[in-house]
Parts: structure tokens; C-alpha cells; sequence
């Protein structure tokens, strides 16, 4: 449980994020409070953690305790948009779950920041709802686009990830399920090798619960029966070449590793990653690690 706590610990501070014991207990040992208080107490007096009120960040990481509250109390201020954009978001058609990811997860925001959503989509539907989307969004006055980030689409078919690795296993248990409890239940167990990175994840399980029922509007519902068939098919095809070729000519400076890698586009998937953030942050956590002893890896 140490290495688990400072492992996490040390994960957060890349951000400048100190973690509430509440949260570490989430993260690490939920349901185990007094094992956590030990452990806790174990690394304090190694001097590898250090206390300020309810945080716990690395020794010298006392200033980021007062951006972290600052953050939180932006944070706090977006969520009542945030939740209307997942209202939004929940009644497209061939939307089956919503979460939250991102900095808003984990309760961190800045004034303008973009809020990121995960949608679960309809099998066979993801590039069409990538498309209307897009379209809607840039419809937006400006002030309003950075609700809208949709920039992770999953069909529900093919819930488990490829990416396997200490960033997307702490983006999957600090996601916040908004809309359709089931489906992003089933989500959440189709991933549980994050257990592996994140002990805490039964806590995200259970969480998932607590998402609202999608309710269909009637002409949404409408509307998803009669876009079946060859047509649906040729369009979903013709979206996903056509977001391709985007993709290939506006970032032609990537190879195509990168490209890849940052825009994954099969059937079954979307995602709009342009800063290769998640490999900056795996290698930051791995050499942070070997500086205190930690050999675990950061990647399956």
C-alpha cells in the first residue's frame, strides 16, 4: 500500500495536483481507512510524503496546495455547465453513455478550460455521431465550444482499450459517468487491468451506479431507426475516410506512427489527441518513479 500511495502521490504532482486523503483512499484503499492512515503515517515520517491540512504531495510540493484550491474553486463553478453539456451530449442520437474526463475530473479547472467527454456510442454509429458533433459544436458561439469536447467516441461493442498504461488507467478511475449507468458500468469492467495501476477502481465501478438513465426524445429515437441499412453504412464509411484524409493533410507533419497514435480512427473508435500529452506524462512517471525506487512499469 505504500508504494501504491507514493506511486500515485508522485503521479499527481506532474500535474502540481496534491491529493485529499479522501481521494487517496478512492484511489488506493477504499473501504481500508485505518490501514491507509498507517501507511500514510509510515511515508510522512520517511520524509518521502509530506501533510498540509488534508493533502498529502511530495516534500517539497507545498505551493501547489494553494493552486490546487484555486483550481477546485474554478472547478466548482463549471460543473452546473458541465452537467447541462451532458444533458446535451446524452440526448444526441446513438449516444448510450457520458462521462466526464479530464482535469474537471479530478476537480481541477481553469476559467476557459475545455471540458472532455467520453461518449459510448451505438455500434456502427461512431463516425456519424463524430461528424454531428463537429458540426454542432462549430455551430457554437465560441464561449461555448470548450463544454463540448468530445474528443473520445467508443463503441459499445469494443469497450476494452488498447492503450494500457498508469495514464489511461487513472483517466478510466477518475472518469465521471454522467449518463447511462450500464453501459458505462460495462465499460469500467471491460477495462479492469487498470486495477493493475489503480488499485481503488471497484470505488469507480460502483460509482458508475449513480449515472442518470438516458431518455430517449422521441424524434432522436426517431431518427436512429430510420438511419439503418446500406445508407447508414455507406455514410458511417464515407465520414470515417473523409475525417482520415483530414487529419492526414492538416497534420501531414506527423509521421505516421504519430498520427496514429494521437488520432485513432477505426470503426469501432474516435479520439482527437493532437498534443501527445499521455507520452510526456508515462515519461515523466517513470523517471519520477526510479528516483525513489519504484520499478513498476507504467505500461502493460
Amino acid at each position: 500500500m505504500r508504494d501504491a500511495l507514493l506511486r500515485m502521490v508522485l503521479y499527481f504532482d506532474i500535474f502540481k495536483h496534491p491529493l485529499t486523503v479522501a481521494e487517496l483512499e478512492r484511489l488506493v484503499a477504499p473501504g481500508q481507512p485505518e490501514a491507509l492512515a498507517e501507511a500514510l503515517a509510515a511515508l510522512e515520517a520517511a520524509g518521502q510524503i509530506a501533510a498540509t491540512g488534508r493533502y498529502r504531495h511530495l516534500p517539497d510540493a507545498h505551493h501547489n496546495v494553494i493552486r490546487r484550491q484555486e483550481r477546485a474553486r474554478t472547478a466548482e463553478q463549471v460543473w452546473p455547465q458541465a452537467k447541462r453539456a451532458a444533458s446535451v451530449l446524452g440526448a444526441l442520437p446513438f449516444v448510450r453513455g457520458v462521462l466526464i474526463t479530464g482535469s474537471l475530473s479530478k476537480n481541477s479547472a481553469l476559467p476557459g478550460d475545455d471540458v472532455d467527454f467520453l461518449l459510448l456510442v451505438q455500434p456502427g454509429r461512431v463516425w456519424s455521431l463524430k461528424t454531428l458533433t463537429h458540426i454542432a459544436r462549430k455551430a457554437m458561439p465560441y464561449s461555448l465550444r470548450e463544454l463540448f469536447c468530445t474528443n473520445y467516441l467508443l463503441d459499445v461493442d469494443h469497450l476494452s482499450l488498447d492503450q494500457r498504461n498508469l495514464f489511461t488507467a487513472v483517466e478510466l478511475c477518475t472518469a465521471v459517468p454522467m449518463f447511462g449507468p450500464q453501459v458505462c458500468a460495462r465499460f469500467l469492467t471491460a477495462n479492469q487491468w487498470a486495477e493493475q495501476f489503480v488499485p481503488g477502481m471497484s470505488w469507480s465501478l460502483a460509482r458508475a451506479g449513480n449515472a442518470r438513465q438516458l431518455v430517449r426524445p422521441r424524434p432522436v429515437a426517431a431518427l436512429e431507426a430510420a438511419w439503418g441499412g446500406p445508407f447508414a453504412a455507406r455514410a458511417e464509411h464515407r465520414a470515417l475516410s473523409l475525417w482520415d484524409n483530414y487529419w492526414r493533410r492538416k497534420y501531414d507533419w506527423l509521421s505516421d506512427a504519430q498520427r496514429d497514435r494521437r488520432f485513432q480512427r477505426d470503426e469501432s473508435v474516435a479520439t482527437n489527441h493532437l498534443h501527445d500529452f499521455q507520452e510526456y506524462v508515462l515519461r515523466e512517471a517513470r523517471a519520477r518513479m526510479g528516483q525513489v525506487g519504484l520499478r513498476e512499469s507504467v505500461a502493460l
